[in-house]
């Protein structure tokens, strides 16, 4: 079962971070006489038993400890929920001293339970960051003594220094971290903070997992003066250009003291710990670079973007603290020149995206050790334009404000790009990079998916193109997610909770958007929303919630023993037999 809705683009499923554990434990302690009262009237009460008015005869209870030393967790928050993405809450209780929770009187059917306390990691009931196991209850299904397990908060924290020892403020701190939201591992922004007076820093109510922390800065007394250029816009020669000692600059750095993502080490995070990271800052002798550009044929500002200098880290583009001196006349169609200063040598892009008027988006790699001039009209050649049409696969018109995205694979090609469809599917893209792309759709209150795929100039698997040095033309039919696929899975011959369930497409190497997750609940059962009409393999793994399942060659041992499914688009499809499940 889902924990929280997520958009369309997600249902491929969250990030999970901890294999599920079936932990034996002695009933708890009877908690205290019962106080009846009624579901969302007043704060619940330390210890009582929420008593639902009506006709109903089962009951939920069970203990919260923490997950690190099983010590039951008095003053938790416990709520009750009607299951689905907008299930309102229908009782709360707060755990009594011995960790105890009881909600009595409930009607056959099935809930969510979370639990929340200051400290810990509010989850649900075997809860893997999103997916959680329902409980459902009714006759010979009672569900007493629960275990709910809470994660205790983690803190990264530190304080960043400069060459001297002092502490460098206003300093902009990058975490990132280890996701395996697409079922292959990657590395993703997790949050940003800035450094205060006394260079500190901190990173609170982290999840267990493993971390990176790059620090982005300039230092405070750093001054780079502007370089001269002679009547027609040249740059003087080096020795007519102003010096200063002060001109340096910061080199982004990663823990521990890299100046690249890829050098970074990985900070290992357990659940409770407080992890000090100390950064230092080296200065530098800054780099400055022109860049000239030639303004679009539209009169005006309209249309025109200025460029901005990024750096990659971990495959995602960080903007550099420079300052930029713009010059020349924009309105009279002069050629402009870009001074940007107070950079620390590295490899860095350079782009400009496409402005009010349209335009093609320009993107330049260019490597930093010594000042130069860069013809940015020029260098932006590089990359290929890539277009072509997308039709429903029904004959049907496209949903609204369809747009479809090209996502770089395996740290290949450029950036992520994404093109809005007009009203008859066609799209396109400019300056491509070389490289392997997931060709996505997305639709507002659809899930669309690639059923079919060609291409003229490329290469395509599935929903694959790799992009090479010549245009692309795309034609792409696709088919919209309105099937739920209902089961049960066992295991040596019993319902079992807490399993992660895969449907895995006959091509598993075809996209991302074709898989579907779930969590089994109490009863086994589970179900499998908006899915794309198609053959696929439906898989039940125990513990299976850190694998890379997106990875075929991961997956492919589980095949076999998988059940086979075919959706045609019908709305419901309840499976004929149960799902063994395979262990991990």
């Amino acid at each position: 079962m889902r924990w929280r809705w997520v958009p369309a683009s997600l249902l491929l499923g969250p990030v999970s971070l901890l294999a599920a554990q079936t932990i034996v434990v002695p009933p708890p302690p009877p908690p205290p006489p019962p106080v009846a009262v009624q579901p969302n009237e007043g704060q619940a009460l330390p210890g009582t038993t929420t008593t639902l008015s009506g006709p109903a005869a089962f009951a939920i209870s069970g203990i919260v400890v923490s997950s690190t030393t099983g010590t039951p967790l008095d003053r938790a928050d416990v709520t009750l929920s009607m299951p689905g993405p907008r299930g309102s809450p229908i009782a709360e209780v707060i755990t009594a001293e011995n960790g105890s929770f009881r909600f009595d009187h409930l009607q056959a059917g099935k809930y969510r339970l979370e639990a929340s306390r200051r400290g810990y990691i509010t989850a649900g009931y075997q809860d893997h960051d999103g997916f959680f196991t329902g409980i459902v209850v009714g006759p010979n299904l009672d569900a007493p003594d629960l275990r709910m397990q809470l994660l205790p908060t983690a803190i990264i924290g530190g304080v960043v220094t400069d060459d001297a020892g002092e502490p460098v403020g206003g300093a902009q701190v990058h975490l990132f971290r280890q996701d395996q939201r697409t079922g292959e591992t990657k590395i993703v922004s997790a949050g940003q903070d800035t450094t205060d007076d006394t260079g500190t820093y901190e990173f609170a109510r982290l999840r267990a997992g493993t971390y990176y922390v790059g620090v982005s800065a300039s230092p405070w007394y750093a001054f780079h003066p502007s370089r001269r250029t002679d009547a027609s816009g040249n740059p003087l020669p080096d020795d007519q250009q102003p010096h200063s000692p002060l001109d340096v600059a910061y080199a982004m750095t990663f823990y521990e003291n890299a100046v690249d993502s890829a050098s970074a080490s990985a900070i290992p995070l357990n659940a409770g710990d407080r992890v000090e990271i100390n950064m230092s800052m080296h200065a530098v002798p800054a780099i400055h670079i022109q860049v000239t550009l030639r303004p679009p044929e539209q009169s005006g500002n309209r249309g025109f973007a200025m460029p901005m200098l990024t750096q990659d880290a971990f495959g995602d583009q960080q903007m550099e603290p420079t300052s930029v001196t713009w010059m020349g006349g924009l309105n009279n169609k002069q050629t402009i020149i870009g001074d940007f200063s107070g950079i620390a040598p590295g490899h860095y892009m350079l782009r400009q995206f496409a402005g009010q008027d349209g335009g093609e988006p320009r993107t330049a790699n260019v490597d930093l050790s010594t000042d130069q001039t860069v013809d940015f009209s020029a260098l932006s050649v590089s990359g290929v334009d890539v277009s072509g049409k997308v039709v429903m696969a029904s004959g049907g018109k496209l949903p609204g404000r369809t747009s479809v995205v090209l996502v770089p694979l395996n740290g290949s090609g450029g950036p992520s790009a994404s093109a809005r469809a007009d009203v008859d599917g066609g799209f396109d893209f400019h300056t491509v990079a070389p490289g392997t792309y997931e060709f996505q759709v997305h639709a507002s209150g659809a899930t669309l998916a690639v059923a079919q795929m060609a291409a003229t100039g490329a290469d395509v698997e599935g929903s694959h193109v790799n992009v090479s040095a010549q245009p692309v033309l795309l034609a792409a039919t696709l088919a919209n997610g309105i099937t739920t696929v209902n089961g049960y899975a066992k295991l040596n011959g019993k319902p079992v909770g807490g399993v992660m369930i895969l449907l895995v497409p006959s091509d598993p190497g075809a996209g991302h958007d074709l898989y579907r997750r779930d969590q089994s609940n109490s009863d086994g059962s589970f179900t499998l929303n908006r899915v794309i009409p198609g053959n696929y393999t439906l898989v039940a793994i125990e513990n299976g919630w850190t694998l890379d399942w997106a990875r075929p060659e991961v997956i492919a041992p589980y095949l076999s023993q998988g059940m086979k499914v075919r959706v045609t688009g019908q709305k419901s499809l309840d499976l004929p037999a149960t799902v063994a499940v395979e262990p991990r």
